[in-house]
């Protein structure tokens, strides 16, 4: 029986937790919000923006339709002198529609400007938000301090409460999430080749060459090796296979087309194979995965292997030694065999490097935790195709092209 196609893991209600106002949190809302949707993720729902000071000496408030840009008036003119809700409920309801647009259109997230005063007495956008959670939709919204305990009896505690920082904010969205966040940020282009060798297999375009390793020896004469599996397929549904697909082979090739749209000639970073990045670190630095002359560069990192070789731990040690590391080097194959979210997920805190030709050089995968990123740029293409087709590794066609290294930026 076939496998269904992967399918993104469900999130719990977000809260970011803030004290008294708001403005900063507005902000990283509408930031994270914008940001998403120019990744290619549907989003809806309401941020507020604030204008100010209006005639009564007062901020204007507004929500922003996430989907749309319409915005929606939400101050009331009290005057200078009032210590009333200066929020418009009437503005609020008009404002709802937004979100039961979202919610039909079935978005990848929901935006909720805040949970505060009106909505903890049942009122405002209550009904809706938890109309959107009862459907299953994620839903990010904020929660100030005074209204914390309202809004764990709302959710019924069925909520992740969150700082109010960026990395929180994708912490929460989650590591799975990166296969879609790259799917959608390749161009969709003819596919010219796709070889699968022994070891290796490789996506080709007239602008790039894209590599990955295989997850599992081909069988011979196998007819999962067949080329016309690939004939007539564009660039960007052979990627989508590296989102969707469980079968290894199909996996790897998305992968490789992946890298086909990403490690393009063009790209710039600083040459290197990423394992050097943590020769100076003091602390504990693991390393996930055998590499060439890792002994040489890295004396005394604790490696973790699927067979591990003498003085190696198993795969099960990542739960004891990825927490609290300083430094994490993980191989690219951990992001086609897709155990990269945990092992992104348990690494938190460090400084996490991946290393491999495999690697996708883009910088949408530092949001999910990632510091650097070290691939593989073909320069001598049919020498690559040559190497791969003929059952040869990473060292037999390294000399063919270059090692490239990415990293995020500071403070970013």
């Amino acid at each position: 029986m076939p496998l269904s196609p992967a399918i993104l893991p469900s999130l719990r209600p977000g809260a970011v937790i803030h004290g008294p106002g708001s403005h900063g949190v507005d902000t990283l809302l509408d930031g994270f919000s914008a940001e998403l949707k120019r990744r290619g993720f549907r989003v809806g729902g309401l941020v507020q923006r604030n204008h100010g000071p209006g005639d009564d000496c007062a901020e204007r408030m507004e929500l922003v339709d996430v989907a749309t840009g319409h915005a929606y008036d939400i101050t009331q003119r009290l005057g200078r002198e009032s210590q009333s809700c200066r929020v418009d409920p009437t503005g609020v309801a008009e404002a709802s529609q937004a979100i039961r647009n979202a919610v039909a259109a079935g978005v990848d997230l929901l935006v909720v400007n805040k949970f505060a005063g009106l909505e903890s007495h049942g009122d405002g956008l209550s009904d809706e938000m938890l109309a959107a959670i009862a459907e299953g939709i994620p839903v990010l919204t904020s929660v100030g301090s005074r209204y914390l305990n309202e809004w764990q009896t709302a959710t019924g505690g069925f909520c992740d409460l969150l700082s109010p920082v960026a990395n929180a904010l994708w912490r929460w969205w989650g590591p799975q999430r990166m296969y879609q966040d790259l799917v959608q940020g390749v161009a969709d282009a003819d596919v010219r080749r796709v070889v699968t060798g022994d070891k290796w297999v490789l996506v080709e375009t007239a602008d790039g060459l894209g590599v990955a390793a295989r997850q599992a020896p081909a069988a011979e004469g196998a007819a999962e090796d067949n080329a016309q599996r690939w004939t007539g397929r564009g660039l960007r549904d052979l990627a989508a296979m590296a989102a969707q697909s469980w079968d290894p082979l199909e996996i790897a090739v998305g992968v490789a087309a992946l890298n086909a749209h990403y490690n393009r000639p063009d790209v710039t970073g600083v040459p290197g194979n990423g394992l050097d990045l943590f020769a100076s670190v003091e602390g504990r630095v693991v390393v996930i995965g055998g590499f060439p002359q890792l002994a040489r560069r890295l004396p005394r990192a604790k490696v973790i292997d699927m067979n591990p070789q003498e003085g190696e731990y198993p795969e099960a040690a990542c739960d004891w030694l990825l927490p609290g590391a300083d430094a994490v080097a993980i191989t690219a194959s951990a992001f086609a065999n897709r155990t990269l979210p945990r092992l992104l997920r348990v690494s938190a805190g460090a400084e996490v490097a991946m290393v491999g030709p495999g690697t996708p050089l883009t910088p949408r995968l530092f949001d999910y935790g990632i510091q650097s990123l070290a691939g593989f740029v073909a320069i001598d293409r049919e020498a690559v195709v040559r190497t791969i087709a003929g059952g040869g590794g990473s060292r037999d066609f390294h000399p063919y092209g270059r090692m490239v290294t990415l990293h995020r930026p500071p403070h970013s």
